[in-house]
């Protein structure tokens, strides 16, 4: 008798020959494509909620910190440069462990930073707090390289857009929902100093969750997870400074960079001051 050949997988979704999903379907959870979608972008709309969860509390945390205009500026700048820094690293992070530890990895070490926020006791601590939380946004490296080892390149431009479009929405849930927690600390006479740090319980509380949730039910690739694709993988290994050489000489590279980090920054300013308008 022959040997029987690896029995090929079966998904929900029509895929390629790398196993990428060719179809998207927001609505759908099934594994692992569409699960790993909804794992993605929910675990950066926390890091989302995180890193605006400061801005809505201004004119209560000004207040109780003595900021000056400089320090609540300083500390919006602070929360841009970590985002961009956290950024830079995370790119071979992912290469090296794969999205899914790397998402959860920096959503699980940045938490308990974000319920850190309720021992901030002067206008410094509170900048390097805001420049801490805004590492948590390396998630969206994460992300955007999750769906595209998730889906076909039919697709992946929607995939992409979609898991950041809807994660971005975390700036606007921060807005809503820390003033509403915090009025809802008022029936129980709670001292105003006391009742804003104890509200940063729920956004620590909901990364840290998002993470093990990511851990617990996410999957790298079509097939398996990053480390035993490497494992098996007869793919020879490119030399790092290499590619980064190579890459950091592509102009479209340095074109695209540009227009993005013009456009972040912009939301960036917007979603820390919008409160204060």
């Amino acid at each position: 008798m022959e040997p029987s050949s690896p029995r090929k997988p079966v998904f929900f979704l029509p895929v390629d020959s790398e196993n990428k999903a060719t179809e998207f379907h927001p609505l759908s959870f099934s594994r692992p494509h569409m699960l790993s979608f909804h794992l993605a972008w929910l675990c950066l709309l926390s890091c989302f909620v995180s890193t605006f969860s400061i801005p809505p509390l201004i004119p209560v945390i000004r207040n109780d910190l003595n900021l000056s205009s400089s320090d609540v500026a300083t500390a919006g700048i602070a929360a841009f440069i970590g985002s961009i820094f956290s950024r830079l690293a995370m790119g071979p992070v992912c290469d090296l462990v794969g999205p899914r530890i790397a998402s959860a990895t920096v959503s699980l070490l940045t938490a308990p930073i974000v319920l850190a926020t309720a021992l901030v006791s002067s206008p410094a601590s509170f900048i390097l707090i805001r420049f801490l939380v805004g590492f948590c946004l390396a998630n969206f490296v994460a992300n955007q390289f999750w769906m595209s080892s998730m889906f076909s390149s039919s697709v992946v431009g929607l995939a992409n857009a979609v898991a950041a479009g809807w994660a971005n929405m975390g700036a606007g849930v921060a807005q809503l929902v820390m003033p509403l927690l915090y009025a809802l600390t008022k029936p129980f006479n709670i001292p105003e100093t006391t009742a804003w740090r104890v509200i940063f319980v729920a956004p620590a509380a909901f990364q840290a969750l998002t993470a093990i949730l990511v851990l617990v039910y996410g999957q790298d690739l079509p097939c398996g997870n990053y480390r035993d694709s490497k494992n098996i993988s007869n793919k020879p290994k490119e030399n790092f400074l290499k590619v980064l050489f190579n890459g950091l000489l592509n102009y479209r590279g340095w074109i695209l960079g540009l227009a993005y980090g013009y456009s972040f920054g912009v939301e960036m300013t917007v979603d820390n001051i919008i409160a204060q308008l």
